[in-house]
C-alpha cells in the first residue's frame, strides 16, 4: 500500500461515519413525526411549513454527506465527473413566476429525482453490500421525498385551490437499458450533485412562505 492510500483510507473511514451519525440521526427525528403523509385538513397550514422546511433542511444535510461519501468511495476523479453533463437527469433550478407556480416547480422537482435515486440505490448492488453506507443514505432520501412531497401539495393546495397539481412520470425516461461502471459512477453522483443544488434551492422558496396571509 503506498503513501497515498494510507492517507485516503482514514478520509473515506470519516466520510463513511459523518453519512452513518447523519443517517442515524435522521432516524430519530423521523420516528418523532405522527404519520408519514401530509393531512391538509390539519388547521394550522404553516405548521406544515415549519415542518417542511426542517425536512427539507435534514434532506439537504444528508445529500451533502452523502455526495462526500459517494465520491470518497469512488476514486479521486469524482470531482470532475460530477461536473459532466448528463441529459434526462433532472436539473437542480426551479422554475416559475408567482409562487404558486415556483412551488409547483419545487413539487414537480422533487418528485422528478425520486425515481433516479431508486435507480442509483438499485445500482450500488453492483458496487458494494447493499449496507454500505451510500446505499443506507440513500434509502433514507427516498424516504424523505416521501415524507416530503405531501407537504408541499398541501401548501399548492392553499396557494391555487381547485388547480389540477401536475405529476411527473413514475420512472425516469430515456436511460439507456444499460450502464457501466464508469457510467454509473456518473450518473450517482450527477443525481445526487443536482439533488444537493436543488434542495438548497428549494429550502429558500418555501421559506419565502412565511408570513404570507394564505398559508397562515
Amino acid at each position: 500500500m503506498n503513501v497515498r492510500n494510507m492517507i485516503r483510507l482514514p478520509q473515506r473511514s470519516q466520510a463513511k461515519h459523518r453519512i452513518i451519525f447523519v443517517v442515524l440521526f435522521l432516524t430519530a427525528v423521523e420516528s418523532t413525526q405522527p404519520t408519514k403523509q401530509a393531512r391538509c385538513e390539519n388547521p394550522s397550514c404553516s405548521q406544515h411549513l415549519h415542518r417542511g422546511l426542517k425536512l427539507i433542511k435534514f434532506m439537504n444535510v444528508t445529500t451533502a454527506q452523502l455526495l462526500k461519501t459517494y465520491k470518497a468511495s469512488n476514486g479521486d476523479s469524482m470531482d470532475l465527473i460530477c461536473d459532466m453533463q448528463m441529459v434526462n437527469v433532472p436539473v437542480s433550478t426551479i422554475s416559475g413566476q408567482s409562487i404558486s407556480e415556483r412551488i409547483s416547480s419545487v413539487y414537480t422537482r422533487l418528485k422528478e429525482f425520486l425515481p433516479h435515486l431508486k435507480t442509483v440505490m438499485e445500482q450500488q448492488k453492483d458496487f458494494e453490500p447493499p449496507t454500505n453506507p451510500v446505499a443506507e443514505g440513500l434509502k433514507h432520501l427516498i424516504a424523505y421525498v416521501d415524507l416530503i412531497s405531501p407537504i408541499v401539495n398541501c401548501l399548492l393546495q392553499i396557494l391555487q385551490p381547485n388547480m389540477p397539481i401536475p405529476e411527473p412520470a413514475e420512472r425516469p425516461t430515456g436511460m439507456p437499458p444499460a450502464q457501466n461502471t464508469f457510467q454509473q459512477k456518473a450518473y450517482g453522483c450527477i443525481v445526487l450533485s443536482r439533488l444537493q443544488e436543488f434542495l438548497s434551492k428549494a429550502f429558500h422558496e418555501l421559506k419565502s412562505l412565511r408570513g404570507k396571509d394564505n398559508i397562515m
